[in-house]
């Protein structure tokens, strides 16, 4: 079925795109979706952490999963402590790694979706577990191994999110029901960015808006045995701005053949161009020149502010959690 495009929508989405690559830190939602600390403490003090089990009360409690096969090879610990808080979030603590060389405690969570209070009130119950000043010295020596960085576009649907990758990483699309959702570049064992329908993937609404697009970069270490990207004490040192990823202006879909436009979702507009013959090539080519868009002045600038200012918060929930608490 040839797909139709809504010239009218087509401009709003331009409008909107315009403006966030002005100024993305009012046109855009900047977040932090997801963070992995893990701690250099003895193993002893991971066995106190593993009696937090016992923990219960009306507001948050600890379930406990042994971690085998599999699931233990990927994550790289024989036990996982969730806590479950009332509001319906989770926070996940890793025990006891698979050799002498890791860590022998993980935490992970996403502040989008665990509050800072309830992260503070979890953090709290280990410090009184290994002494403030073993558990502040341990935190400040942990070692940052995975960070999210969220890019959300409020109110412009996913297929008008035409971008590129300057670093050419393999692209994968994603499809359900023969209609694409989302698209990765980078191998999902790497450092990929991902962009995707955010209100379909909630089930047709997120935040309120019915059309929503989050496009997310998970950076974690490249090297194979890295321990760290940095450690938690460095965490509001650390600057990110999407380096790399292009726009397109949605109005290079306007009178788009359909031909055209399959290609570039199940390839990517970089590998489309290539695949095309003539003349379709050189009219793709002659519209990605009309329509790329430019960032502004500010653009790296507000992405990087935002996002240190965001990494700064977390450093001081999980050094000094006592902040936070209710």
């Amino acid at each position: 079925m040839k797909k139709t495009v809504n010239n009218r929508h087509v401009e709003a989405s331009s409008f909107i795109l315009s403006k966030m690559l002005d100024k993305p830190d009012i046109h855009s939602k900047l977040s932090i979706d997801m963070i992995s600390v893990t701690i250099p403490v003895p193993k002893e003090h991971a066995r106190k952490v593993l009696s937090l089990q016992r923990y219960r009360t009306a507001d948050y409690q600890f379930k406990l999963t042994l971690l085998e096969g599999k699931e233990a090879g990927q994550q790289k610990y024989k036990r996982r402590l969730d806590a479950h808080f009332s509001d319906g979030s989770t926070l996940s603590i890793f025990l006891f790694g698979l050799n002498e060389f890791q860590n022998p405690v993980k935490i992970f969570f996403n502040p989008n979706n665990v509050s800072a209070q309830n992260v503070a009130t979890v953090l709290l119950l280990i410090q009184e577990l290994l002494g403030h000043s073993n558990y502040r010295l341990s935190m400040l020596r942990g070692n940052v191994t995975r960070v999210d960085y969220s890019f959300d576009l409020p109110n412009v649907p996913f297929e008008h999110v035409i971008t590129d990758y300057s670093y050419s990483p393999p692209y994968e699309p994603f499809f359900e029901e023969d209609s694409r959702t989302g698209f990765r570049y980078g191998d999902k064992t790497g450092c990929p960015i991902t962009a995707y329908d955010k209100a379909k993937e909630q089930g047709g609404e997120y935040l309120g808006y019915s059309k929503y697009t989050r496009i997310e970069k998970q950076h974690k270490p490249r090297a194979r045995g890295a321990k760290s990207m940095f450690k938690v004490g460095d965490m509001d040192k650390q600057k990110y701005s999407f380096q790399g990823l292009i726009f397109y202006d949605p109005m290079i879909l306007i009178n788009m053949p359909s031909r055209v436009t399959t290609l570039i979702e199940q390839y990517g507009i970089g590998k489309a161009l290539s695949l095309l013959d003539e003349p379709d090539q050189r009219k793709l080519h002659k519209r990605m020149e009309k329509y790329r868009l430019v960032r502004g002045t500010v653009f790296k600038k507000s992405l990087e502010q935002v996002y240190q200012n965001k990494m700064e918060e977390l450093k001081l929930l999980l050094v000094e959690p006592q902040r936070f608490a209710d």
